[in-house]
């Protein structure tokens, strides 16, 4: 491949903490050296209270305001990469182009208006935000935005080979869909904050015990209160109850990789009715019926949680007449396993034949960073899946969901309503 001219080449600042780090370190930081003709990365800011290690090919920086970092740099690929000491030196550096923004949720807005008015590209982890309010202001700071800087949402699996190539290509070629599932039950995983144990994930996620961080500085902690101002909006003003809370928690960080893929592959529900919260599962029935003209109506099965079980058991599947379409992932950010398209039809005697198609998890986040070069340098030239405005329709299910638990269960406490 040549040399990417210096226009071209994207210069990365990134900004994490907490579980973001364990994705920046273990996935993205490999991925990104692994394009070194594409990006180049400049520096990181980790606002993790505890320090967290970066070292993947020939990287060992450790980045936290807590660490003393005057006089020591970080070595990458024969290169100097700068360690941050706060989140503003990256955001005002002006030899960075592209800003990672691997925060907590709560912070995603802020730090994604923070770089799109600093004339930036934003890489932002799914969700885009907590609340549509929100999702709104950072899409007029990237209408507004000076240089025509742009915001891409980070979820890799949609850009998986299997899924691009072979699984969207099946579920078209079907006559007719009759049912469809979502699933996604997992067990303890350090790949992701979701499969933690669950005395765990209640003590953080049930406000106000959440797990806080002290701001840039020793400053006032700002955490607690921008979360609970999302949270207003997201749920209207309404008690926020530990049952909304969680759910909300639950749905921004699991939820979101599998409704996406969902809608990707069918679109927009309908309608959607029949949810269960019966902590920590949750399941929901979404309804298909205006795809058009000789669309046919269908129903889809969401069903997802987790346990004390090590294993993930998460796929969508599709069913036809005489052919079944399904697909099956690890976790996000999960290392080991990759995404298997299996395709199941009956042969010319009757019995079951089956194809299986796999992408390595390496694959999803390198075609997912080069789709992202592409959009940022070819002067939109090249559409993508994951826009900001695409990710609003994640947060505007996530509202259906929560307007229908009110429906159902806001009330009286049990699962079923």
């Amino acid at each position: 491949m040549p040399q990417a001219q210096p226009e071209t080449l994207l210069r990365v600042g990134i900004l994490t903490a907490d579980e973001g780090a364990k994705a920046i370190q273990t996935i993205y930081l490999p991925a990104l050296h692994a394009l070194p003709d594409l990006f180049q990365v400049i520096s990181i800011y980790d606002g993790s209270k505890q320090p967290c290690s970066y070292e993947n090919n020939q990287t060992n920086s450790v980045c936290n305001e807590n660490t003393k970092l005057n006089g020591h740099a970080n070595h990458t690929n024969g290169t100097t990469m700068p360690r941050s000491p706060t989140s503003h030196s990256i955001l005002t550096d002006p030899t960075i182009t592209l800003i990672l923004n691997f925060m907590p949720n709560e912070y995603h807005e802020t730090y994604t208006i923070a770089a799109l008015a600093a004339g930036k590209h934003v890489m932002v982890e799914t969700p885009l935000s907590l609340s549509i309010p929100s999702a709104k202001r950072i899409l007029e700071a990237e209408r507004s935005s000076p240089n025509g800087s742009k915001v891409f949402v980070a979820c890799a699996r949609r850009y998986a080979p299997s899924i691009q190539s072979v699984f969207l290509r099946e579920v078209a070629s079907l006559d007719r869909i009759y049912y469809a599932r979502c699933r996604n039950i997992a067990g303890p995983s350090t790949a992701h904050t979701a499969t933690a144990p669950r005395k765990k994930v209640w003590k953080e996620v049930q406000y106000p015990a959440f797990s806080m961080n002290k701001g840039e500085g020793g400053k006032k902690e700002e955490r607690p209160e921008l979360l609970r101002s999302l949270l207003n909006e997201v749920f209207l003003g309404q008690d926020l109850s530990k049952e909304r809370i969680a759910m909300c928690e639950f749905l921004a960080s699991l939820g979101c990789h599998d409704l996406a893929l969902m809608r990707d592959t069918l679109g927009y529900p309908d309608a959607v009715s029949s949810i269960s919260v019966n902590e920590p599962y949750y399941s929901a029935v979404f309804h298909y019926y205006s795809g058009g003209r000789d669309a046919h109506p269908f129903t889809l099965m969401y069903e997802t949680g987790t346990d004390a079980v090590p294993r993930c058991d998460a796929h969508l599947a599709i069913y036809g007449d005489t052919k079944t379409v399904s697909v099956h992932y690890g976790l996000p950010y999960g290392r080991k396993q990759g995404v298997r398209v299996v395709v199941e039809t009956a042969d010319e005697n009757g019995e079951m034949k089956k194809t299986e198609t796999v992408s390595g998890w390496e694959e999803s986040y390198a075609e997912e960073l080069k789709t992202l070069h592409k959009y940022l340098t070819t002067e939109g030239k090249v559409q993508v899946r994951t826009t900001a405005r695409d990710a609003m329709q994640d947060l505007k299910l996530f509202q259906t969901i929560f307007e229908q638990y009110d429906r159902q269960c806001g009330t009286i406490r049990t699962p079923l309503g």
